[in-house]
């Protein structure tokens, strides 16, 4: 996780923190308003 929060890449969106609770766990990103990923890719 603290790897994934130092990454900066104008491609990828920021990380903005985490949650680990029983027994999930949980990324959480910021909105991405564009569209989604297969969007931009096909």
């Amino acid at each position: 996780v603290v790897l994934l929060g130092r990454l900066h890449h104008r491609n990828l969106v920021n990380l903005v923190g985490y949650c680990t609770e029983k027994g999930h766990n949980m990324l959480v990103y910021l909105y991405m308003s564009n569209g989604s990923l297969a969007s931009h890719l096909y």
